[in-house]
C-alpha cells in the first residue's frame, strides 16, 4: 500500500484551476514568469521547486534559488517549509551577494587568479562608507554630498567593464573615486557585496571551467523579484544559461522600483523575449478588489490584461486636506483609522497600513501616532527594526523567550537551523555541537517575557552574536544593523521601554497599525492602505524629471495601491499629483 502523495502534490492541483499557473508549474525548459501584484507567483515557484527536487534533481546535485533580500528568502523558505522542503542540503536559498560570496568567489577565486582580497574579509557598512569618504577626499580633495555615493554605486552596478568604452564616457570624478574606493579596499584586505558580484560575473564570463562547476552542482537555477536585481546578474544569468543551467526567472517588471541601485524592468522583458526562453503571465489577481485593479492599471506604461479573481468591487477614496504630512497623518491615525476598523468588524489595526515615499516622512508620521496613543509597527530604514536575516531571527528567538516555546507557535529546531545557516564558517561536527550548545543555553536562560530588550541583547550578544558577526564574512552587513538596534534599546533609545515580548511581536500582532515606507510594503498586503503625502512635486518629486524617472515613480505609486485588498485611501494637500488624476480619471 503507498504512502501518502508528497504535501506538493496536492499543493499542485491547487494550480491546476489557473492555466497560467499550471503552465509554468508543468515548464520544462528555461521560464520566464511575469507575475502581477497578488497573482501567486510565491505558490507557483515554491511548489515548482518542490517538484523539481522530488522529480527531475538528484543527488548529489542542487537547486539555486537566488531573490533580493533576506526578507525574501524567509518568505520562501517559510513556504518552502510548509510544503516539506528545507534548504540546506539540496536546495540553497540565498541572496545575489550571499550566492556570490558562497557558492563563486570563496570556492573558484582563488584557482581563477581572481584579484580578492585573501582571506576573503566583506566590509561592514561603516567601513565601506568610510573608505569611500577617504576615497573621495584624497582624489577631489573635499567631503563626498550624499548623492554621489549612491550615484557611484548606481555607476557600478551598471557598468560592470572597467576597460569599457561606456566606463570611460563617464565622468571623470565618479569613475576616479569608484578605481580608488575599489583600490582601498584591497589595500585594506576588504571587498563589499558590490564587489562580491562583480567577482562573480568576472568567474562566470571569463572562465568556462567554472561555469561548468556551477552546472554540475546546480543543473536548475530559480532567480525571484528579477526585476530588482540588475546587469551584473542578469549577464551571470546569461552566461549560465549558454552554459546549460535551466533558469527559471521571476518577477514583474511594473514592479520594478530600485533603478536608484541600478535595476532595469528592461532586463526581465528582453530574458522573456530569448529564444529558447518560454514565457508565462499570471494574469489572475488573488489579493485585490476590481476597482483597485482597474485603478491600479491605469498607472502602468503598457497595457495589461491582469483581473480580479472573484470580482470583489473594492474601494478607491481620494482626500483632499488642507493639512501637511503630519496633519494628514494624524487625520488617518485619528479618525479615518477607527472608522474602517467600525465599518469592518473584523479588522484589526494589523489590517490596515499607512504609507509613504521616503525616509524623511515616516518620523513626523511616527510622531503623530505616539500623540494619538496609537501601536504601530514602523519598517523603514529610520526604524532601529530592519526586516534582515540576523533581526528576523532575533525577533523569533524573542518570540520564542517570550513564551513560544510553551506554545509551539515558534520550534527551538527552527531557530537551532537558522542559526547554523548563518554560521557557515563552522565547517567540524565538533565547532556545531559546541556553538549548538552555547546558543541553547543562552535561549533557555533567557525564556523572559519581561526581561528588558536591551539585557537580553547584551546577554546574546555576549554569548553568541559578536563572535558569530566577527567569524561570518556574509553577515558583514548585520554588524550596524545590530548596534542600531542594540543603541534603540538603550536608555534614551526609541526602544528603552520594549520588553522581549513586545519586540518578539512586532510585526505580528494586530494590534499594530503598519507604517512603512512604499518601497518597504513590497511583498505585502493588507485589507486597507492609506496613502498620504499625495502633492504635486512631491509625488513624483520636482527631481523626478526624466521619462525614466517618471516611469519609476508610477510604478512605486502601483506598489503602493496594489498592497490593498478592499480599500484605498489617497490624501494630499492643496494640488494633487498627477497620479491621483491618473487615477481619478481611471475610476
Amino acid at each position: 500500500m503507498s504512502g501518502p502523495a508528497p504535501a506538493y502534490v496536492e499543493a499542485a492541483e491547487d494550480l491546476r484551476g489557473n492555466e497560467d499557473q499550471w503552465t509554468a508549474y508543468g515548464s520544462t525548459g528555461n521560464c520566464a514568469i511575469l507575475a502581477g501584484p497578488g497573482s501567486g507567483k510565491t505558490k507557483t515557484i515554491t511548489v515548482k521547486i518542490a517538484r523539481l527536487l522530488a522529480e527531475d534533481v538528484h543527488r548529489p546535485r542542487r537547486i539555486a534559488c537566488i531573490t533580493y533580500s533576506n526578507a525574501c528568502v524567509g518568505e520562501l523558505r517559510s513556504r518552502l517549509n510548509r510544503l516539506g522542503v528545507e534548504d540546506g542540503d539540496r536546495l540553497v536559498l540565498s541572496t545575489v551577494h550571499s550566492f556570490c560570496l558562497t557558492e563563486l568567489v570563496l570556492p573558484y577565486a582563488g584557482m581563477a587568479g581572481l584579484d580578492v582580497p585573501e582571506p576573503l574579509v566583506v566590509a561592514s557598512p561603516a567601513q565601506s562608507r568610510k573608505l569611500f569618504a577617504d576615497a573621495y577626499r584624497s582624489t577631489l580633495g573635499s567631503q563626498a554630498p550624499g548623492w554621489f555615493r549612491t550615484a557611484s554605486d548606481r555607476l557600478r552596478r551598471t557598468v560592470p567593464d572597467r576597460d569599457s568604452d561606456e566606463w570611460r564616457g563617464w565622468s571623470g570624478r565618479e569613475t576616479t573615486v569608484v578605481e580608488a574606493y575599489e583600490a582601498l579596499l584591497l589595500d585594506n584586505g576588504l571587498i563589499d557585496f558590490d564587489g562580491l558580484v562583480l567577482a562573480g560575473l568576472a568567474l562566470v564570463e571569463k572562465h568556462a571551467w567554472v561555469r561548468r562547476a556551477i552546472r554540475a552542482k546546480y543543473p536548475v537555477v530559480v532567480i525571484d523579484e528579477y526585476q530588482d536585481l540588475g546587469l551584473p546578474l542578469h549577464r551571470i544569468v546569461l552566461a549560465l544559461i549558454r552554459a546549460g543551467v535551466r533558469v527559471i526567472a521571476v518577477g514583474d517588471p511594473d514592479q520594478s522600483i530600485y533603478g536608484f541601485t541600478g535595476a532595469k524592468p528592461a532586463l526581465l522583458k528582453a530574458l522573456a523575449r530569448m529564444r529558447g526562453m518560454e514565457a508565462v503571465t499570471l494574469r489572475l489577481n488573488y489579493r485585490c478588489a476590481d476597482s483597485i485593479i482597474t485603478a491600479s492599471k491605469s498607472l502602468l506604461a503598457e497595457p495589461s490584461d491582469f483581473r480580479s479573481h472573484d470580482g470583489r468591487k473594492g474601494e478607491i477614496r481620494i482626500h483632499r486636506l488642507e493639512r501637511n504630512l503630519q496633519g494628514q497623518a494624524e487625520y488617518a491615525l485619528g479618525q479615518l483609522v477607527p472608522g474602517l476598523l467600525k465599518a469592518n468588524p473584523g479588522w484589526t489595526p494589523g489590517d490596515i497600513a499607512l504609507l509613504y515615499r521616503s525616509l524623511n516622512e515616516g518620523t513626523p508620521i511616527a510622531q503623530a501616532a505616539d500623540r494619538l496613543g496609537m501601536r504601530y509597527f514602523r519598517l523603514d530604514n529610520g526604524s532601529p527594526i530592519k526586516r534582515t536575516r540576523l533581526t528576523e531571527w532575533l525577533t523569533s528567538a524573542a518570540q520564542w523567550c517570550a513564551g513560544g516555546w510553551e506554545r509551539g507557535d515558534v520550534q527551538l529546531s527552527q531557530l537551532l537551523k537558522e542559526w547554523r545557516r548563518m554560521r557557515r564558517s563552522l565547517r567540524s561536527e565538533s565547532e556545531q555541537l559546541v556553538e549548538r550548545k552555547r546558543l541553547v543555553s543562552a535561549l533557555f536562560s533567557l525564556r523572559n517575557g519581561a526581561t528588558p530588550l536591551r539585557k537580553w541583547l547584551q546577554s546574546l550578544r555576549d554569548a553568541v552574536l559578536d563572535a558569530m558577526l566577527r567569524a561570518e564574512p556574509g553577515l558583514a552587513d548585520e554588524i550596524d544593523n545590530l548596534e542600531d538596534l542594540d543603541a534603540a534599546a538603550m536608555r534614551g533609545g526609541a526602544l528603552q521601554a520594549f520588553t522581549v515580548e513586545i519586540f518578539g511581536n512586532q510585526g505580528r500582532s494586530q494590534d499594530q497599525i503598519n507604517l512603512m515606507t512604499l518601497h518597504s510594503s513590497k511583498g505585502l498586503e493588507f485589507q486597507a492602505v492609506i496613502m498620504v503625502g499625495l502633492e504635486a512635486g512631491v509625488f513624483p518629486s520636482s527631481y523626478d524629471r526624466t521619462e525614466e524617472q517618471l516611469e519609476e515613480a508610477s510604478r512605486l505609486f502601483y506598489v503602493g495601491v496594489t498592497r490593498a485588498k478592499t480599500q484605498v485611501h489617497l490624501m494630499f494637500n492643496s494640488d494633487e499629483s498627477s497620479l491621483i488624476t491618473t487615477i481619478r480619471e481611471a475610476t
